[in-house]
């Protein structure tokens, strides 16, 4: 113990005395680990993280993708909802699970102290608790009793997190009531810290029976419809049953409930093959529903693999610049050896020293990690509405950083150490000064560093370029529609217990107070807002066309008011606007898109003939088209148009939110106040929420891909400079190692200019060998990233053109400046170095 600390205190000596060495060490390896470690704290929360629940890895997502009739609500996973009556078969007539639990999440409007706020919620199937063996704090959870019938479980059970915000974690909460849409619950327990539902990102702070569907979503029952899809769906195994065998004992009963539901369908009998051969599959839900993981997969690998480029660059920069401390420490290393020190005595006080610069640049870099986390944390629930992410770093975050320090000190230090100790005594102790001439296997191990570093940099930098030229791609992509000087923001009347005529009404009322509104030039609204990744779909039945045998007339649906086309400046190809007349007693009318006229109407002009939602031989085409539109982006921006059908929201008779788009003539944003005002003195119960310029929300729908880019350019910036730094410090090593070389071949008559060359020379084999590895490492990268770009192939030559062209200024730069030095040397200087 004596002489560790001995060792210690030795090692911060020597490292105390050459402060700069010791600084760019350190910094350099808080780089290379703060980036990793904030990039791993994401990745861990979103894709490696379990559910905080008992024996998660026996949970089970249950999906059915394929053809299904009616009404399917879609949180982006295929297949993922079934109808509750089809919930309650699988869970009570299964013989492989222990239990099978049902939710559905949903806002809630929550009323108390005189105003209504907007709240996360969630309506859970009574055994839900206890299949997770999730415990309340206090209270009670729900159970099989608070799943009775249909409207008679008014109860409620709060989150941990929104007890302690809005209650002050006071017991007496519990047998209050709330208000929550309209209805009255009565509050029987709260959860335990920890558990946030089962979905990464969604948050759920009140958990309401599901037999209250019909409550809490006014004029959408689905109960008792089997051709409803609306309930996700878990399974618990029974233990020690795999996940194979559970599938091939529940495929048979769920053949025979889809046999059982074909005659309600009301479908033609060629159908029947697809819907009943619909396939029952168990995903692993150990890590919850996967809806967050689907889209934030792929870019969190390719984040995960940049950040870890960025460390080897920065363990590699270190490895150079302990081998030039060995250098420079050889007469003390012979001298030590010579007065009777042993080899492993030297290696043990030298990685003292390297496990010190670790030490401190992993703490360094804890730091830089929890700065970063809270920035990507923040922006996440912002920009990407992903909730629940914590900020801090726990005791997995912290394991992998104190891995990260040590496996960088062991994989990159030992070696340098190791050799320093290998020295011919005689020949070291014989040496006049300080010299560095060095061994050629020291300068070509460094030079092998540097053309590693240029490699890596150079597979980062052509994936930031990438990921660059497509969010440019995306963001110079005609929308067919006007983002500039509107605002829009949404509003839920059906939460209050509005029905879908007064919500009609109310929006009625709601949109001409706002046209009077000066600075106001038009004002509409939608049911489906835009470019969220929202939609809504339904089978169409055309007049006069005849679909094959196989094919699918899918329309994507919304329902709009009078003037949406104006107000959001998408030209009509043909036909009218929507108008005021368009009321719920008056004929119904629909307009279409240009690519639905193209696909289905080719040679018939559609204005006039009529559609019905609807396919089957119920469908009767009694919707008059008024009008052809043409194309627009509706759900996202990457998403390609499909055919699509407006139809007025007074028509609607389910309608109970809508979104309103107001285009100004000034700057939009400051309408927010008089927005918010407008709906406050119709009713001041209601709370107006996503309020923002459709500016932001174009933004926001492009958030992933802005994030992915900033990250990328980020981390490539940071590969560029720590790649400058090991060229300079190579270039500026063999300048000091050929300084009476660069003197004799002065006398001997070599211009000034010969000299830099044959330096600057040394640097650009060096990158160029790097740019060769690095470009085809990108090469090959590039097919695996080019599913995540939009309109730019892997091998893009005008971004592989951009990092031959950074990377060779670089070189320039980084190799010019040691190579400019040497060229101004006084001969006599030269040759009387040492």
């Amino acid at each position: 113990m004596a002489s560790f600390l001995e060792d210690i205190r030795y090692a911060f000596r020597r490292l105390r005395k050459t402060p700069g060495f010791t600084a760019v060490s350190i910094i350099t390896l808080a780089l290379g680990i703060g980036a990793n470690t904030a990039i791993f704290s994401l990745t861990d929360q979103i894709l490696l993280r379990l559910l905080p629940v008992s024996h998660p890895e026996e949970l089970v997502v249950l999906r059915s993708p394929g053809a299904t009739r009616g009404h399917t609500w879609s949180d982006g996973l295929e297949g993922g909802t079934f109808s509750y009556p089809m919930y309650k078969d699988l869970r009570d007539r299964n013989q492989v699970f222990s239990g099978v639990i049902a939710r559905y999440p949903l806002s809630l409007s929550v009323a108390g102290h005189g105003q209504t706020e907007r709240v996360a919620g969630e309506l859970v199937s009574g055994n839900y608790f206890q299949v997770l063996s999730v415990n309340p704090v206090f209270g009670r959870v729900f159970t099989s009793e608070d799943e009775t019938a249909p409207g008679a479980n008014e109860v409620a059970v709060l989150s941990y997190g929104y007890w302690a915000r809005h209650f002050g974690a006071n017991p007496a909460v519990l047998n209050q009531q709330l208000v929550v849409n309209g209805i009255l619950l009565t509050v029987v327990g709260v959860t335990r810290p920890g558990f946030s539902g089962v979905e990464i990102g969604q948050v759920p702070e009140i958990f309401v029976p599901i037999t209250m569907k019909a409550q809490m979503t006014p004029n959408w029952n689905g109960l008792e419809d089997r051709s409803d899809h609306w309930v996700a769906i878990f399974g618990r195994l029974k233990p020690g049953l795999s996940p194979a065998q559970a599938h091939s004992g529940v495929q048979p009963l769920y053949h025979a409930l889809l046999e059982f539901e074909w005659p309600l369908s009301k479908s033609s009998a060629a159908d029947k093959e697809r819907f009943v051969g619909r396939p029952l599959l168990l995903d692993p839900g150990a890590n919850g529903r996967p809806i967050v993981q689907l889209d934030a997969k792929q870019p969190l690998l390719f984040l995960t693999a940049m950040v870890s480029l960025i460390l080897l660059i920065a363990c590699a920069n270190l490895a150079s610049l302990l081998i030039v401390r060995g250098e420079a420490r050889r007469r003390e290393v012979a001298v030590r050896l010579s007065l009777g020190a042993s080899q492993q005595r030297i290696l043990r006080q030298l990685f003292t020293e390297i496990l010190m610069l670790t030490a401190a640049g992993g703490a360094l870099g804890l730091g830089l990690a929890s700065w970063t986390t809270k920035i990507l944390v923040t922006a996440l629930a912002s920009g990407a509405a992903v909730a629940g992410l914590e900020a801090g770093l726990d005791y997995r975050v912290l394991s992998f950083a104190i891995a990260a320090s040590f496996g960088a000190s062991l994989l990159f230090g030992l070696a340098p150490a190791f050799r320093s100790t290998r020295v011919d005594v005689h020949g070291a102790l014989k040496e006049q000064g300080s010299s560095l001439s060095g061994t050629r296997t020291n300068v070509l191990l460094r030079k092998a560093l540097i053309v590693c570093q240029v490699g890596l940099t150079a597979a980062l930098l052509a994936g930031a370029g990438l990921f660059t030229h497509s969010l440019v791609n995306l963001k110079r992509l005609s929308l067919g529609l006007r983002t500039d000087h509107a605002i829009e923001f949404s509003i839920a009347p059906g939460l209050n217990r509005y029905t879908p005529a007064r919500t009609v009404a109310f929006c009625d009322r709601l949109q001409e107070t706002i046209a009077r509104l000066p600075g106001v030039e038009s004002v509409s609204a939608a049911r489906v807002p835009v470019l969220t990744d929202s939609d809504a779909g339904a089978d169409v039945t055309l007049e006069g066309y005849v679909p094959a045998a196989d094919e699918e007339l899918h329309f994507f649906e919304n329902w709009v008011g009078p003037n949406y086309f104006e107000t959001l400046g998408i030209p009509l190809a043909s036909g009218r606007e929507f108008r005021a007349a368009d009321g719920p007693d008056s004929p119904k009318v629909a307009i279409i898109n240009k690519t639905a006229a193209q696909r289905y109407f080719a040679r018939r002009n559609p204005v006039g003939l009529h559609l019905a939602l609807g396919a089957g031989s119920g469908a009767h085409p009694d919707i008059e088209i008024v009008g052809v539109a043409e194309d627009s982006k509706h759900t996202n921006v990457r998403d390609p148009v499909h055919p699509f059908v407006y139809i007025p929201y007074a028509q609607d008779k389910t309608l109970s939110h809508v979104t309103f788009y107001v285009r100004t003539a000034g700057d939009p944003a400051a309408m927010s106040r008089r927005l918010r005002k407008a709906v406050a003195e119709l009713d001041p119960a209601l709370p107006v929420y996503d309020l923002r310029t459709l500016d932001q929300q174009l933004d926001d729908s492009l958030f992933a891909d802005r994030l992915v880019t900033f990250l990328s350019l980020s981390l490539g910036g940071l590969a560029c400079l720590l790649a400058a730094i090991g060229l300079y410090g190579v270039m500026a090593y063999l300048v000091t190692r050929r300084t009476r070389e660069i003197g004799v071949r002065i006398a001997l008559g070599a211009t000034r200019k010969n000299i830099a060359w044959l330096l600057l020379r040394e640097g650009l084999r060096m990158m160029l060998a790097g740019l060769a590895i690095g470009l085809a490492l990108a090469a090959l990268a590039g097919r695996w990233i080019e599913s995540q770009l939009f309109g730019v192939k892997a091998s893009d030559p005008f971004v592989f053109g951009s990092v031959i062209a950074l990377l060779s200024a670089i070189a320039l730069l980084a190799g010019g400046l040691p190579a400019r030095k040497a060229a101004t040397l006084e001969p006599m200087v030269a040759l009387r170095y040492e």
